[in-house]
């Protein structure tokens, strides 16, 4: 029987019998609903609040960051829509692919952050010098077209830009924002398979905003959309190019943070690149709680669902198993775990080896790569090295 529980701090469904939660494997709605139909002793969650803030929930052993519950709003993504793109940025674009290979960057990367207060009105009172070229003058950026509830495009001294504002670094308020330095250095490379990043802007109407290359073919869930089940040699290509972009990362000591299609942008010609991975954060006061997509879980790895909500954090496995969630999309068309609740789907992927169910007719050098990239232990997770070589393998028969 499940119970639900309520009282002053917290609501959700709790589970006992650690056992059958840590070792019995399930592979699709039948199986997780006959799991939960089993007789089960509900009881209290241990609530995980600081100043008042519901952090997450734990059962056993697993840790449900809040956001995974459902109380977060889902974040929208504009459309950047068709723009012809200039023979100059084309020509650009073909000499950043062609010394892609060639790109060094100085190790290790720098781990600190660059601080910038801003005042009620739009003036930087602390972290002008420290930001240097990278804060962009607003009389330069110019706002052509909203996308997205804080997207738009835009033209920054000629070049046309994407710009994104963020949330609580409004006109009329006054805040902290950070800048990584190590996302800094990534995404300023020029890696053909990162998102490049222009600078910031604070502007007296729009706030704080960050301005990166447009990409003018949206992001995969976008076109995942329009065409609900993509050709395996536009899988494979897109793959390819979010593996390479993650290998770069991760052998600079960096972990992509929420990969998923929606973080996965396209240029006109289809070729894909790493959206935006947080290089401009506002400050959060100690304890504030991280904020997650409501449908953020369908591509955490187990450790990272049942991690602390506070200090766990991304690794090179994660993105592993992030990474096979994409692809499965990709195959599908399809939004994982469509027939559960996020607590539902929460608790089957931490503790229950729930995965998604993959079609019969997938490729198998997709099925293999999937399948590799879901194990339940990180460590036998493939690096991305081998993916690529799986994925750049001659004898796949796939016309890339």
């Amino acid at each position: 029987m499940i119970q639900e529980v309520s009282d002053d701090e917290v609501q959700g469904l709790a589970y006992t019998n650690s056992h059958l939660l840590a070792t019995r494997p399930f592979r699709g709605p039948q199986c997780l609903m006959h799991w939960i139909a089993l007789p089960f002793v509900a009881r209290r969650f241990r609530s995980l609040k600081r100043k008042g803030l519901l952090l997450g929930v734990q059962i056993h052993t697993v840790k449900l960051p809040f956001g995974l519950c459902g109380c977060q709003e889902e974040n929208t993504k504009g459309n950047f829509g068709e723009i012809e793109e200039d023979s100059c940025e084309q020509n650009c674009r073909n000499a950043i692919e062609n010394s892609n290979v060639n790109i060094q960057l100085e190790m290790p990367l720098p781990t600190s952050s660059i601080v910038v207060s801003v005042d009620e009105w739009q003036t930087v009172n602390s972290g002008r010098d420290e930001i240097g070229k990278w804060l962009l003058n607003s009389d330069n950026l110019e706002f052509i077209d909203q996308i997205g509830p804080n997207s738009f495009k835009g033209v920054h001294k000629g070049k046309r830009v994407g710009i994104e504002k963020l949330k609580g670094c409004d006109k009329g308020n006054s805040y902290e924002f950070e800048l990584r330095k190590d996302l800094l250095e990534l995404m300023t490379c020029g890696h053909k398979n990162i998102l490049q990043f222009y600078g910031i802007c604070v502007d007296e109407n729009h706030g704080l905003c960050v301005v990166t290359k447009l990409m003018e073919g949206g992001s995969v869930n976008e076109l995942m959309l329009k065409n609900k089940k993509l050709q395996t040699k536009e899988i494979v290509r897109i793959a390819t190019d979010v593996a390479e972009g993650i290998k770069f990362m991760n052998d600079h000591g960096v972990a992509y943070t929420d990969l998923n299609t929606q973080r996965i942008m396209l240029d006109r010609h289809g070729n894909a690149c790493l959206g935006d991975m947080g290089i401009v954060t506002a400050c959060k006061s100690m304890g504030e709680a991280m904020e997650y997509e409501t449908d953020g879980y369908r591509w955490l790895a187990p450790e990272i669902i049942a991690g602390d909500p506070e200090n766990i954090t991304e690794t090179w496995m994660s993105n592993a198993y992030s990474f096979g969630m994409v692809v499965w999309e990709m195959v599908t068309g399809e939004a994982a775990y469509a027939a559960y609740s996020p607590v539902q789907a929460a608790v089957g992927i931490a503790a229950c080896g729930l995965r998604p169910e993959i079609p019969k007719d997938c490729p198998q050098l997709l099925k293999s790569l999937m399948t590799k990239c879901w194990n339940n232990s990180p460590s036998k997770r493939p690096k991305f090295s081998e993916i690529l070589s799986i994925l750049l393998r001659p004898s796949n028969n796939i016309n890339r």
